[in-house]
């Protein structure tokens, strides 16, 4: 009977020191498991910083920005655990109605913008300096905490035309159908999401009907980025929890250092100068005003006409996608300098006449989509592509340029289904109107007008000159159409017919063009 007692003891310390092993192993999964979900958010967010780094307008940066910029080498990272008094401490001290916290997530992404990134943490100081007092004042306009502004530091890091993998767009990554919901036009020529007030204005909202839902900044923070049924979820598998630090456990993985970012990018804003981090300064132009454009106008005709760099253009005004004002049937805003704005209505009937049939001829699929017209082809060659397997909506749109609800509303697909060897309808080829040189003078047969192949004659013939080997141009960083064209003195039209271009802005560095003889 001992025996017994003795070897059923046993039996019962084996298997729970077994049951131990296995809890242990399952909390070194989950950490294991969280570490590498922080690294990659971390990672994400880096992306994003770098993105931000090579926009225009920070590349362009005067000389003083680029000397502060380049004095970071976005290394110096802080193991001390010492540090977590010092940062705890910091965080208490801060006014704020959201319940910040701490912990070694938020530790990991304090030390991302405080100390491991400076050098994009410098700029996005520098582009706060610009974007935040009106964005300031749109939060306190609807009563929402104006610190949440931050968020656009781990959504965009201040980039207005940052568009996420999954298709979120602008500085505040609005996803199509929650910027629909809050008034934000998405069309083929417009993109409210990357019109940094308009979308600030829609964030605040949002923000606070996510708040008068969840009564707590930090689930309604975490609402924005998971939406609020992921919210509701977490709160359920919690057992009913309303703080965001207990419901956090229950949130998606995502989601969960989502709330800790902000954190780290809240006391990077409240605390660089602690870190030696000095704003750059950015000089995205302070005295801008608008005007309405009541005519269609292309980026380039103004730039070309007032003499102004288009990338400026493309700054002060990022809603436009396609680099133009569609003022087909309504006025749009325009917001230039203000002594640029004075030339422009001055000079404005030069400006919508100016080489209007370059810019608006490739353009007119987009035009027609727009407009909802169609000319019957008499301006426009419909260009098709055929659907070959493993090809998806997504991928055909992408190589012709046009987005996918463009391309569904062209060809009336209701679904994503593509069948193999299905004609799609990808755009236009732009055909201008046939010159009296183009018809036959004799009679008024319809055949008149039709195009006649006229056979080369052979270089043998003496009565008919060598043509001489067209000149080459290989085009160079900085390079437009329009200067590659002035520089040989010939029209935009004669060098994109030239070299069968549809799209004149889209000439790449390295592209090889053929110079029409005059």
């Amino acid at each position: 009977m001992m025996k017994v007692r003795f070897y059923m003891f046993l039996a019962f310390v084996l298997m729970s020191s077994m049951g131990m092993a296995q809890v242990d192993s399952a909390k070194i999964k989950a950490q294991y498991a969280e570490e590498a979900e922080i690294k990659h958010s971390q990672q994400f967010l880096s992306s994003k910083m770098d993105k931000m780094l090579d926009t225009w307008y920070v590349k362009h940066a005067n000389a003083n920005a680029r000397a502060v910029i380049n004095s970071y080498t976005d290394t110096n990272t802080i193991s001390d655990a010492n540090c977590d008094s010092i940062y705890k401490l910091r965080l208490t001290k801060l006014h704020s109605v959201v319940q910040l916290g701490y912990n070694s997530t938020v530790r990991s992404y304090i030390n991302l913008y405080a100390n491991t990134r400076k050098r994009s943490s410098s700029v996005i100081l520098g582009l706060a300096q610009y974007y935040y007092p009106r964005m300031a004042a749109i939060f306190d306009k609807y009563d929402v905490p104006e610190e949440l502004i931050y968020i656009t530091i781990i959504e965009s890091s201040l980039n207005p035309t940052a568009v996420s993998p999954a298709g979120a767009t602008g500085i505040w990554q609005f996803m199509y159908q929650t910027g629909k919901m809050y008034g934000l036009e998405v069309n083929t020529f417009i993109d409210d999401r990357r019109d940094p007030m308009k979308a600030t204005d829609a964030a605040a909202r949002h923000f606070r009907d996510l708040y008068n839902i969840f009564g707590d900044w930090g689930l309604a923070i975490s609402a924005y980025n998971c939406g609020a049924n992921g919210v509701r979820r977490a709160i359920t598998r919690s057992g009913g929890k309303t703080n965001f630090w207990e419901v956090r456990p229950y949130l998606p993985r995502e989601t969960q250092n989502y709330f800790p970012a902000y954190i780290g990018a809240l006391y990077m804003m409240k605390y660089y100068k602690m870190h030696g981090i000095t704003p750059a300064d950015i000089r995205i132009p302070l005295d801008v005003d608008t005007i309405m454009v009541k005519k269609e106008v292309h980026f380039e005709q103004i730039a070309h006409v007032l003499g102004i760099n288009i990338e400026e253009i493309k700054t002060l005004n990022p809603q436009y996608k396609r680099n133009v004002i569609p003022a087909f049937s309504e006025s749009f805003p325009l917001r230039l300098r203000r002594q640029d704005l004075d030339r422009f209505e001055l000079m404005q009937d030069s400006i919508y006449k100016y080489e209007y049939d370059t810019y608006f001829g490739p353009l007119q699929v987009y035009v027609n989509t727009y407009t909802g017209k169609d000319d019957g082809g008499t301006t426009t060659k419909k260009k098709y592509h055929v659907v070959r397997s493993g090809e998806s909506v997504s991928k055909i749109a992408n190589k012709y340029g046009i987005s996918v609800a463009e391309l569904k509303k062209m060809n009336h697909l209701k679904s994503n289904y593509l069948k193999v060897g299905q004609k799609l309808l990808v755009g236009y080829t732009y055909v201008p109107a046939p010159t009296p040189k183009d018809s036959t003078k004799e009679g008024s047969d319809s055949t008149a007008t039709k195009p006649v192949t006229v056979p080369q004659t052979p270089s043998t013939s003496p009565k008919q000159p060598s043509t001489p080997k067209p000149t080459t141009y290989v085009v160079k960083a900085g390079d437009s159409l329009y200067k590659i064209a002035t520089k040989h003195g010939v029209s935009v039209k004669q060098l994109a017919d030239y070299n069968h271009i549809t799209n004149v802005n889209n000439i790449k560095v390295g592209q090889v063009l053929k110079i029409p003889h005059k």
